[in-house]
C-alpha cells in the first residue's frame, strides 16, 4: 500500500461519515471549553485546547472539502462543495469568545506566556470580532445568515466554473496559424458535412487561439465566447456576493468590504492601496502607450501584408494583444514560443525545478510511487537535506527522521477540475501537545498545464513554466512551516479553516522566485529539447530574457485594471452604484488600458475571475503589492557572483537561499510580514527596485 498521507473518500456516504467527525470534534471541544470552570480557566485549558481541536479538524476536513475541485466523481464534487460550507459554518459556531477575552484581561495573559502564544491569543480573539462575537445577539445571527449565504455562493460561482464543458467548433482553416501539434490534440466532431474542432474554454486551448490563431475573426470569437462563460450563473450571483459582503462589513463597523478586508493585511486601508495604484499608473503611463502603440503598427503591417488594408481601424482589441505580442517576440526578438517551448517537455522541467528548489534551499524531494485520486497524480515527500548532512552518520542512519512535509502534483485539466491554478493546503503543520510530534504539512499543486498528445509529451510555455516554479514557491512556502500552532500556517481562503497569514504577503516569496525563470543559468538548466537531448542554445535563451519587460506597461495597466475593478466594487455602496459591473469593468479598463474589450450580449469578464470568489475579493492588489516587495528582496540575490558568463547572480547560491528560506519562508504568520522583510532585507523595504522594473527598458 502506498504512502499517502491524504486519503479521499470514494462515495457521498464517506465524505459525509468525515464531515459528521469534524463537526462532533468542534462542537465537542468548544463544549469542553465552556464547561471548565472559572476560577479554573487558563490558557492551556482554554486557547490552547481550542487551539489543538481546530488543528485536529483541520488536518481532517480537506478529505470532505478539497474533492470538490478534484475529484472525478461528480457526485461527490457536489457533496463536497455541500460539506465546505458546512465546514465555514462549523468553525464559525464556537461561544467562546468572552472566555478568551477574558483571560487576555487577566493579570497573567501578557507576561506569563511565551510570544508566540501571545500572539496567538491575539489573532484568535481578532478572528472571533471578525466573525462577530462582539455584536449582539441578533446582530451574531444576522452576519451568521450574511456569511453562509456568501460562503454557499462563493462555492456556487467556483462550482459553475469548474463544471463548465463550453466550447466552440472551428474549422482547420479557421485555426490557420495555429500548431498542428496542438490541433491534433483536439476533440473532433462532424457538423453539415464539415470536419470541425472542439475548441474548450480552459486555459490552453485559450491560450493557444490567442496567441497563435492567425484570423482576427477566429480570435474575436473566441476570446468573446470565453467572456461569456458562466454568465447567466456568475453574474447574478456576483451581484449578490457584493450586496451581502457590504452588508456584513457594515454590521461589524466597517465603511465597506474593502476595509473589512485590508485591515488585517499589510496596506491596512483601502486609501494606501489606491495610492499606490495610482503611483504605478503614473510610472506605467508613457511605456503603456509606447506598448499599445508598437502592437498597432505590427497589426497595420500585417493588415496590409495580407491585403486587408480596408479593414485596419487603427484599434487595438483584446483578442490583439497576445497575438501580436508574439510577433513582436518573432520578428524583434527572434523568440519563437513553439519552438522555445520544445525545449521545456514537462517531466525535465518538474525534474529541474526541484533540483533548483533544492539547491538554494537545501532540500531534497523523493517521489512516493502509488495511485492517488486521478491517475496522472503524483506524490513527493520532502526532507530538510541541510539539517540531515548536519547530522553526520546520525543523519544517515534514519533520513525520515529529517521529512518535513508531503505534497502532490495534479498539473492536467480534466472534467470537473479547478481550471485555474493553485496550490492548496491540505494538512497545516502543527505540534501535538501530548507527544510534543510535529505533525507534517500537506499540500497541493492543482494546475491545468497542456496534455501530452499522440505524437509528443506534455510541452511547456515559457509562461507556463514561470507559473509552475511560482506556484513551486507556494508548496516551499506550505512546507517549510514547523508552526507550534495550526493557526500560524502557510494557508489561503480556499480551505474554511481560520488562518492568519496576511493575504499581501502570501505571494510575495513565490513573486520573488520568478526571478528566476529570467536567469540564464537557471533557463540552461531547464532547457532540453525533447527529441535531440539538445541544451537550450545560448542565442535563444539571451532573446528569451530581453523579452521580460517586452509590453511591460501594457500588461501592468491590465493587471491594474482588474485590481481597481475589485477594488471599486468593494468599495462602492452597492446599492446606489449607478453601472452594473459588466458596465464598471468596461469602462474602467477601457479607461486604464485603452484596449477596446468584448462586447455582445451576456459578455461578463467578472464571471471568469476565480479570484473574487476565492478570497481575493477586494484583494487582488497583492499581486502588484507583492511584486513591490519581491523585487526588493530579489536585491540580494542580484549581487554578482563567479566567473561564467551565466553567473550574473546569486540566484543559485545555497547559503544566501537557505537564509531566505529560514528568515522570510520558516515563520509563516508567526510574524509579522513587515518583520520578515526587515530581518532578510537588513533595511527598511523601499519601493526602488520596483520602480526600476517598472520603468527602465
Amino acid at each position: 500500500m502506498s504512502e499517502s498521507p491524504i486519503q479521499l473518500p470514494e462515495t457521498v456516504s464517506e465524505l459525509k461519515e468525515i464531515v459528521a467527525r469534524v463537526q462532533a470534534l468542534l462542537v465537542s471541544s468548544g463544549d469542553d471549553l465552556v464547561a471548565v470552570p472559572t476560577n479554573q480557566r487558563n490558557i492551556e485549558n482554554t486557547l490552547l485546547k481550542l487551539q489543538e481541536a481546530q488543528s485536529q479538524a483541520a488536518a481532517m476536513q480537506t478529505q470532505c472539502t478539497f474533492p470538490s475541485m478534484v475529484h472525478l466523481n461528480k457526485d461527490v464534487r457536489d457533496a463536497a462543495t455541500e460539506a465546505k460550507k458546512t465546514m465555514q459554518k462549523a468553525w464559525s459556531a464556537y461561544d467562546v469568545y468572552e472566555i478568551l477575552r477574558q483571560l487576555d484581561h487577566s493579570s497573567d495573559a501578557g507576561h506569563c506566556y511565551d510570544p508566540i502564544t501571545h500572539r496567538l491569543l491575539k489573532h484568535t480573539l481578532r478572528l472571533f470580532e471578525r466573525h462577530g462575537a462582539a455584536l449582539s445577539e441578533a446582530d451574531q445571527q444576522k452576519l451568521m445568515n450574511y456569511r453562509t449565504e456568501i460562503s454557499g455562493l462563493e462555492l456556487d460561482f467556483q462550482k459553475a466554473l469548474n463544471e463548465d464543458t463550453t466550447d466552440i467548433l472551428l474549422s482547420a482553416d479557421e485555426l490557420e496559424g495555429c500548431t498542428e501539434s496542438w490541433i491534433s490534440g483536439l476533440a473532433k466532431t462532424e457538423k453539415d458535412g464539415r470536419h470541425l474542432y472542439k475548441v474548450t474554454m480552459k486555459t490552453p486551448d485559450i491560450l493557444n487561439v490567442s496567441r497563435n490563431a492567425s484570423l482576427p475573426e477566429t480570435r474575436r470569437r473566441v476570446a468573446t465566447t470565453y467572456r461569456q462563460v458562466c454568465t447567466s450563473t456568475n453574474g447574478p450571483i456576483l451581484e449578490r456576493l457584493i450586496r451581502l459582503r457590504h452588508d456584513a462589513a457594515v454590521l461589524l463597523g466597517y465603511k465597506s468590504h474593502a476595509a473589512y478586508q485590508l485591515d488585517i493585511n499589510m496596506a491596512k486601508t483601502v486609501e494606501t492601496v489606491e495610492d499606490f495604484l495610482d503611483k504605478i499608473v503614473k510610472s506605467i503611463s508613457p511605456k503603456l502607450e509606447s506598448d499599445k502603440q508598437t502592437l498597432l503598427d505590427l497589426k497595420k503591417a500585417e493588415y496590409q501584408k495580407r491585403g486587408w488594408s480596408e479593414q485596419y481601424d487603427g484599434v487595438l482589441y483584446a483578442w490583439d494583444v497576445k497575438y501580436y505580442q508574439e510577433i513582436l517576440f518573432k520578428e524583434k526578438y527572434a523568440v519563437d514560443n513553439s519552438l522555445i517551448q520544445e525545449y521545456f517537455e514537462l517531466n525535465y522541467v518538474r525534474d529541474q525545478i526541484m533540483g533548483i528548489y533544492s539547491k538554494i534551499f537545501q532540500l531534497r524531494f523523493e517521489q512516493i510511487p502509488g495511485k492517488y485520486w486521478a491517475d496522472d497524480v503524483t506524490l513527493f515527500a520532502v526532507y530538510d537535506q541541510k539539517a540531515q548532512n548536519q547530522a553526520g552518520e546520525e543523519g544517515k542512519k534514519i533520513p525520515s527522521a529529517f521529512k518535513i512535509g508531503y505534497f502532490y502534483l495534479d498539473l492536467f485539466p480534466r472534467p470537473g477540475k479547478y481550471a485555474h491554478q493553485c496550490v492548496v493546503p491540505l494538512r497545516p503543520s502543527y505540534v501535538v501537545s501530548g507527544t510534543m510530534e510535529q505533525v507534517l504539512p500537506v499540500a497541493v499543486n492543482v494546475g491545468n498545464l497542456s496534455r501530452p498528445t499522440a505524437g509528443r509529451p506534455a510541452l511547456l510555455k515559457h509562461s507556463e513554466a514561470n507559473t509552475f516554479f511560482h506556484e513551486f514557491g507556494h508548496v516551499c512556502h506550505a512546507m517549510s512551516s514547523k508552526a507550534r500552532y495550526s493557526l500560524f500556517n502557510f494557508s489561503w481562503s480556499v480551505v474554511p479553516y481560520p488562518t492568519s497569514l496576511a493575504m499581501d504577503f502570501l505571494e510575495v516569496p513565490s513573486i520573488m522566485l520568478e526571478n528566476w525563470l529570467w536567469e540564464p543559468t537557471v533557463l540552461k538548466r531547464l532547457g532540453k529539447h525533447y527529441k535531440t537531448g539538445n541544451d537550450l542554445p545560448d542565442d535563444l535563451i539571451a532573446s528569451l530574457v530581453k523579452t521580460r519587460k517586452v509590453s511591460k506597461g501594457l500588461l501592468f495597466s491590465q493587471q491594474i485594471a482588474v485590481t481597481a475593478i475589485d477594488l471599486k466594487v468593494h468599495t462602492l455602496d452597492p446599492y446606489t452604484r449607478p453601472q452594473t459591473i459588466p458596465e464598471l469593468w468596461q469602462e474602467m479598463s477601457e479607461s486604464l488600458v485603452g484596449v477596446k474589450l468584448e462586447s455582445g450580449p451576456d459578455v461578463n469578464p467578472a464571471c471568469q475571475l476565480y479570484h473574487i470568489a476565492m478570497g481575493y475579493d477586494a484583494g487582488y492588489y497583492v499581486y502588484s503589492w507583492s511584486e513591490m516587495h519581491a523585487h526588493d528582496l530579489y536585491t540580494r540575490f542580484a549581487g554578482k557572483s563567479g566567473t561564467d558568463s551565466h553567473e550574473r547572480t546569486r540566484a543559485l547560491d545555497g547559503e544566501l537561499g537557505r537564509e531566505y528560506w529560514e528568515k522570510v519562508l520558516v515563520p509563516n504568520a508567526a510574524v509579522e510580514p513587515i518583520e520578515l522583510l526587515r530581518d532578510f532585507l537588513g533595511r527598511e523595504p523601499n519601493t526602488e527596485a520596483f520602480q526600476r522594473f517598472l520603468t527602465e527598458p
